[in-house]
């Protein structure tokens, strides 16, 4: 029995020494912090950026290592290995011993932007975490001897804390194996506060459990790094009152992020994380507020029922640049609209409508969103070469459209009415050639602009890079630059199973294959600015050049969605570099 209660005392002594031993930079951050940034193993990030496939092979690259050839890059290097020489070991294992235990930052938000800022680094060996300040300090007294200052930094101690002063504001500290640095002395001494409390009292009120609580409690498990943001303040901001009104009078903000801002408005806070998983990297965002609870604004980028939205699949066309495809509810927009918008804006609307019903030949406003379909793509890709036109523009841009779905076959008779009446004014100062033929099966219409024609000021020939097309297939009306577009867009919406859609309710996508391959195609502008540029051969120009294009390649996507669930908001964005 004497034995067990022994090693029960060992145990329970061990268990309280690895407590103890656990140090989280967030103590030194009192609750009434409103930002909190948290880099949980800056070794990792850096090597996860440094030591990635991409980055290596960019130092391969002529461009960058022109960018690196410069005194201030040599002298971080230089720097980089003066520290590595004189505390005895390679960058790697310092950023371990000096800021192995994480990387905090925090702020509070006040009204004049002027916000006092605290960076702890939280060190795994306290020797190490001394030399490493006490030689920072030494470099920085060199540099500052150097450029004429008249006399050292003035040190002070504040509750056992050797301090700094960098500037009339400015302290930085060491408090142990931690390092501290603030833009404010109050703030730099309040973080030293709080540490004290905490040593005094473990269950002292910081902003540690709050914010890491509410944060990797919403946030996808194992962030490198996290950003937590109280809200509240920032609600009560005097710049910020109408983007959080529940009828703001900036009805662009409404038209762009209603949701999102609806989001914002009934969450208490909003939290970020960072990934990096095999070469790609993630950013998560995440607001405890979703479709419950939602105000009719809301309404126009997702529906209530989540059975009933989302996103139709990404336009993929070959070399393809840039790809969108989002929820918007226009109807919702005028039918709701004195619930979205002031009176006088609401007021507004009601009296434009008979102006612009005169326009809609054969329909009205309110018929013509109520027959306006739900989702909208935009798709941007290669240049799309023009056969009729005989004159080359001189510069080869790419090609886009837009494709927008129909809840009634009359929205695409009144669209094609009002493009061609818009092409008959836009002739008083344009010159357009009409024409209707069938492409890829579908009865297409558009303009090409004529050799000679009378066009606004162009030197460069651009508008030769284009000739608008339109036409309905099926519940999709597709607005293209070129018929080539147009005629390889049928072919991928004949394909598409449009019944299923996406849980999203915004995602878009840009891709370096597409960006490569429209690089290769103005391939000799790029090697005339690299021959001028870098005075060299043109088989030396031609190599860089082609080394340039094939990394792009191997850059792969970065993609942007949204999706709100019940009760939350989500919005991600992924960097996924080709294998």
């Amino acid at each position: 029995m004497r034995q067990f209660c022994s090693l029960a005392v060992a145990l329970t002594l061990a268990a309280s020494s690895v407590r103890a031993e656990s140090k989280d930079p967030l103590r030194f951050f009192p609750e009434h912090t409103d930002v909190v940034l948290r880099v949980e193993k800056p070794r990792a990030l850096v090597e996860a950026v440094l030591r990635h496939d991409l980055a290596k092979e960019a130092m391969g690259l002529q461009a960058v290592r022109e960018l690196l050839d410069n005194v201030n890059y040599r002298r971080f290097f230089q720097l980089v290995a003066h520290f590595e020489k004189e505390l005895g070991a390679k960058w790697p294992d310092l950023i371990d011993k000096v800021a192995g235990g994480g990387v905090a930052a925090g702020l509070k938000i006040v009204p004049d932007g002027n916000a006092p800022v605290l960076l702890v680094v939280q060190g795994t060996d306290e020797q190490a975490v001394a030399r490493f300040f006490d030689l920072a300090l030494t470099v920085l007294e060199e540099e500052r001897a150097r450029q004429g200052a008249p006399k050292p930094l003035p040190r002070k101690t504040y509750g056992g804390v050797e301090c700094v002063e960098l500037d009339k504001d400015a302290l930085v500290g060491r408090a142990g194996d931690a390092l501290l640095l603030s833009n404010k002395n109050d703030t730099l001494k309040a973080g030293i506060d709080q540490l004290a409390a905490t040593r005094k009292d473990p269950a002292a009120k910081s902003v540690a459990s709050l914010a890491g609580g509410q944060a990797l409690g919403i946030l996808p498990p194992n962030p490198v790094a996290w950003l937590w943001v109280n809200l509240r303040p920032i609600k009560q901001l005097p710049q910020a009152k109408d983007l959080f009104d529940l009828r703001r009078a900036n009805f662009i903000f409404t038209v762009l992020a209603a949701g999102q801002l609806d989001a914002a408005r009934r969450s208490d806070f909003l939290a970020i994380g960072l990934y990096a998983d095999k070469g790609d990297f993630r950013l998560a965002v995440r607001m405890p507020a979703g479709r419950d609870g939602m105000a009719a604004d809301a309404e126009l980028h997702l529906p209530k029922d989540p059975k009933a939205g989302g996103t139709l699949p990404l336009l993929e066309p070959k070399d393809v640049l840039f790809s969108h495809s989002f929820y918007f509810d226009l109807n919702t927009l005028y039918q709701k609209r004195d619930q979205i918008f002031p009176p006088e804006l609401a007021k507004g609307l009601t009296d434009g409508e008979k102006q612009v019903s005169r326009l809609l030949i054969g329909s009205s406003l309110p018929k013509f969103l109520s027959q306006s379909g739900l989702h909208y793509r935009l798709v941007s890709t290669r240049p799309e070469p023009v056969a009729e036109y005989k004159t080359e523009p001189d510069q080869r841009l790419p090609a886009f459209a837009a494709v927008l779905s129909m809840r009634d076959p009359g929205f695409a008779r009144t669209m094609t009415a009002l493009i061609k009446a818009g092409a008959l004014a836009a002739g008083q100062a344009v010159s357009l050639k009409p024409w209707d033929e069938e492409i890829a099966g579908v009865p297409a219409f558009g303009y090409s602009f004529p050799e000679g024609g009378k066009f606004p000021d162009d030197p460069q020939r651009l508008h030769f890079n284009y000739q608008p097309t339109f036409g309905a297939y099926k519940d999709q009306y597709v607005l293209a630059s070129n018929k080539g577009v147009f005629r390889e867009l049928i072919g991928l919406l004949e394909k598409e199973d449009r019944t299923k859609l996406g849980p999203q309710n915004m995602q878009m996508r840009a891709y370096a294959g597409g960006a490569a391959a429209y690089a290769s195609i103005a391939g000799e502008q790029a090697l005339a600015a690299t021959i001028v540029g870098q005075a060299v051969k043109v088989g030396e120009a031609r190599q860089q050049t082609q080394a340039l294009f094939s990394y792009l390649q191997k850059l792969g996507t970065v993609g942007i969605e949204t999706t709100y669930t019940a009760n939350e908001f989500r919005f991600d964005a992924t960097w996924k570099t080709r294998k």
